[in-house]
C-alpha cells in the first residue's frame, strides 16, 4: 500500500506541475527530474502508468513535450516522448488511480 500512495503523491505532483509551471524552456529541468523520480516507483499490483503520464504532458505542456523531444539525448526521453494515448483516457485512468482504484 505505501508504494501505491508514493505514485499518488507522484502524480499529484505531476499535476501540481502542469499547473504551476510554464509551458517553457525553463520547464525541461522540473520535468525532467520529475520523470526520472515517477521512473523510480515501484506500485504494489500494477504497471506504472508511464504511457498516461507521457500523454498529459504532451498534451498539457506541447512546448516542453517539444522542447524534450528535439533536444534530448538521452536514450530514456527519446523512448518516452514517443509514447502517447488518447488524452481523455489517459485522463480518466490517472483520476481512477488518484482515487485509490486498482487499474493493473
Amino acid at each position: 500500500m505505501e508504494r501505491n500512495k508514493e505514485l499518488i503523491d507522484s502524480l499529484l505532483k505531476l499535476q501540481e506541475l502542469l499547473d504551476t509551471v510554464p509551458d517553457t524552456v525553463e520547464a525541461i529541468p522540473p520535468f525532467t527530474q520529475y520523470i526520472r523520480s515517477f521512473l523510480r516507483i515501484k506500485p504494489t499490483g500494477r504497471t506504472l502508468p508511464t504511457i498516461e503520464m507521457m500523454t498529459m504532458i504532451k498534451i498539457r505542456k506541447p512546448n516542453l513535450y517539444q522542447l524534450l523531444k528535439r533536444h534530448s539525448n538521452d536514450d530514456m526521453l527519446s523512448m518516452l516522448t514517443n509514447l502517447e494515448m488518447d488524452y481523455e483516457l489517459a485522463q480518466l485512468k490517472i483520476e481512477r488511480i488518484l482515487q485509490g482504484e486498482v487499474i493493473a
